[in-house]
């Protein structure tokens, strides 16, 4: 089954991870500058291109929102734990992000692009009950889901055994966490686990966390969105390892 990547920089950043692109579809009268990079990269990468009006890419995006460049490409490359904890082995510190049935695509692609773009070096997602690496998912990450490992998983408790035989501590955000985030250590190793965006980290999966935290806020709002919470706790930890490094 093809999926579908929209978007120019959601494009070029596929292309040069080197995703699997079957054929890029490119606008007519796109932006000149826009359009020889997407060509030039394509033609570097071997990447079928064509040029489509723009009656044929709205029929093509389905509904996405495109800017005028559409990719079709191959299944979504999930890695599996063990190939994941085999390519940072020898990692004296690492970062990953455990998602407990994120279901909102839109708030996985935001959790990726944070992920990513704060040196995390991979995340997990269930395979039932939680958003997939869509396109929606993608063009909310901006591209990041195709240069972040992504690991799909069928049992976070088992997954969280695991990462915790391979030195790996458990920091699971939560609104009754018996500690503020600021006062959080990090451990060399560390997973950030989120919870749902309507139920948090359940039961069993708060139970085989390490800590439990919780984000501290100036008011008695309701609780922030998934996305933004993630954001907050994996610049956290980027702050910790960047102060430590100074």
């Amino acid at each position: 089954m093809k999926r579908i990547i929209a978007g120019p920089n959601q494009v070029e950043e596929a292309i040069k991870a080197g995703a699997e692109l079957h054929v890029l579809y490119i606008q007519s009268g796109l932006a000149q500058k826009t359009a020889a990079r997407l060509y030039h990269l394509a033609e570097k990468h071997h990447v079928k291109t064509q040029a489509v009006d723009k009656s044929s890419l709205e029929i093509l995006a389905k509904g996405l929102t495109h800017q005028g460049v559409i990719a079709l490409c191959g299944e979504f490359p999930y890695t599996s734990v063990d190939m994941f904890l085999q390519t940072i082995h020898d990692a004296l510190e690492s970062t990953v992000v455990l998602l407990d049935q994120i279901q909102d695509p839109g708030n996985l692609g935001a959790i990726i692009r944070s992920a990513y773009s704060l040196g995390a070096d991979g995340l997990f997602i269930t395979k039932n009950r939680s958003a997939q690496v869509t396109a929606a998912t993608v063009r909310a990450s901006v591209g990041a889901s195709e240069l972040l490992p992504i690991v799909r998983i069928v049992n976070l408790v088992a997954t969280i055994q695991q990462l915790k035989d391979a030195g790996f501590q458990l920091f699971g955000a939560a609104l009754d966490g018996a500690e503020s985030l600021s006062d959080v250590t990090f451990s060399p190793k560390t997973a950030i686990v989120l919870g749902n965006e309507g139920k948090g980290i359940r039961k069993l999966t708060a139970e085989n966390c390490d800590f439990l935290f919780r984000i501290p806020m100036a008011t008695d709002f309701e609780s922030l969105n998934v996305s933004a919470a993630g954001a907050i706790v994996l610049y956290e930890r980027f702050r910790a390892q960047m102060n430590r490094d100074a």
